[in-house]
């Protein structure tokens, strides 16, 4: 989606949730050239994971071996979705 820099100005809060919901990105342009681009943040916190794992059978143990692979992770990359 391309939008102007005014539009992002007076409708960012519209424009921000329209590329979470949607995933396409929004080119924002000043006197017709992209001068930046609002692309829409991919993964998942810890918390988020573990709800949307939950349920799904998992046993205590797959899910310490989880939580112990995303401590790795983290000690890896620095972060990997704390909380």
């Amino acid at each position: 989606m391309i939008v102007t820099a005014t539009e992002m100005a007076n409708e960012g809060k519209k424009i921000l949730d329209q590329v979470i919901q949607t995933g396409e990105p929004a080119q924002i342009q000043r006197h017709g050239r992209t001068v930046a681009s609002l692309n829409p943040h991919i993964g998942a916190t810890r918390s988020e994971l573990i709800r949307l794992l939950g349920g799904r059978g998992f046993s205590e143990k797959d899910s310490q071996q989880l939580r112990q692979a995303m401590d790795e992770a983290s000690d890896v990359v620095g972060y990997a979705g704390g909380n």
